[in-house]
């Protein structure tokens, strides 16, 4: 085994218990320690997201539709430390579809997943228009 390798393992074996004591000792690493730590499932930010997670997804996945509009917003749940330390908020929505349809929509607004890990970042499914079943049998998994 090489003196490299040796490092190497060492290295993760280091990180990984310093974690795993983060982790059990019920530190999180967590910038803004306020409450609420996501935003709430009508914030324009959030519905902007919604909406761009919808268009840049494979016309074919989602048969080519946008969503133009949304309203009756709610949230149906909000989760944290529960199996993860990550906090999650779930949301529905009647969503007005390209195609001038009306259909539910829903969603999940989940912490330190954006960019590196520094922000919130938005699931959206259409349930009936997931035929690879991305987000499980009926939107499951940004569902709650």
């Amino acid at each position: 085994m090489s003196a490299l390798f040796r490092l190497l393992l060492l290295s993760a074996a280091l990180a990984s218990a310093s974690l795993n004591t983060a982790f059990a000792g019920g530190v999180y690493f967590d910038i803004n320690m306020r409450d609420p730590r996501l935003p709430v499932c009508d914030a324009p930010s959030v519905l902007s997201a919604v909406k761009r997670t919808i268009a840049r997804a494979d016309h074919v996945y989602r048969d080519g539709l946008t969503v133009e509009a949304m309203d009756l917003v709610g949230e149906t749940s909000f989760t944290r430390n529960r199996k993860s330390p990550v906090a999650r908020r779930y949301c529905r929505a009647r969503a007005y579809l390209s195609n001038g349809r009306e259909h539910p929509i829903y969603y999940m607004i989940e912490e330190y997943a954006g960019f590196v890990g520094l922000s919130w970042n938005v699931e959206a499914c259409l349930p009936g228009h997931d035929p690879w079943k991305v987000h499980d049998g009926h939107c499951r998994t940004v569902r709650r």
